[in-house]
């Protein structure tokens, strides 16, 4: 299995905030020198609906070996606004700024237990990913979420936790619950090199384990 088609959001790419990956750090090119071809569909803050969109470049595409999917925790994480009500407030000078300011805060998240995409949506597009291939689709889990993440960020780890859940119902899921604290970001949900290097690792061990394409 050489040749990858990988959709992630922005868990693959390079970052300069709040630390710093370099393009050579990170998991899909550590993959590229370790021989593999891979063709990298990227999007920064996509949920896995979002990611489903660029199924259309590639689903009837019988080159690949295998597909692996990094998506979840923009999906998961507990909101304050609906897409759109933050699209629309966005759209209104000074005054939208200061609404969403207001909205801001976790008493509110809890209250209306917002998600970008909701856990039955999530669950079809895992389904349309494995049906849109003949080839392996691999799963990775979401980050598990640190006690700081929590704190910040109230109802993640629940959240995580039950997308994770889904994410395990794939045929072929990767957990990366034993990835190290010290490879992630402090931001709590990015890898750092050391964490990108543990993907790496996970996705080569999973792939010796998948079946061959037929």
């Amino acid at each position: 299995m050489r040749k990858l088609l990988i959709f992630t959001d922005s868990l693959s790419l390079p970052r300069s905030h709040p630390e710093l990956v370099t393009h050579p750090e990170t998991w899909p090119e550590m993959l590229r020198k370790e021989g593999f071809e891979v063709c990298l569909s990227a999007i920064g803050g996509a949920t896995l609906k979002d990611l489903e969109k660029q199924l259309f470049y590639f689903q009837k595409d019988r080159y690949f070996d295998a597909v692996i999917v990094q998506s979840g925790i923009v999906d998961c994480a507990p909101r304050f606004v609906k897409k759109w009500e933050l699209k629309a407030l966005q759209s209104i000078p000074m005054l939208g700024g200061k609404i969403l300011s207001l909205l801001n805060k976790n008493g509110v998240r809890k209250a209306r237990k917002i998600t970008y995409n909701a856990p039955e949506a999530f669950l079809q597009s895992i389904r349309t990913f494995e049906n849109s291939f003949t080839c392996p689709v691999v799963f990775l889990g979401i980050l598990p979420a640190t006690e700081a993440y929590e704190n910040t960020l109230p109802g993640i780890t629940k959240n995580i936790d039950a997308y994770n859940q889904i994410l395990s119902s794939a045929k072929h899921f990767v957990s990366l619950n034993a990835i190290p604290s010290e490879g992630i970001m402090s931001d709590h949900h990015h890898l750092n090199p050391k964490g990108h290097q543990f993907v790496k690792e996970k996705v080569c061990e999973k792939l010796t384990t998948c079946a061959t394409r037929t």
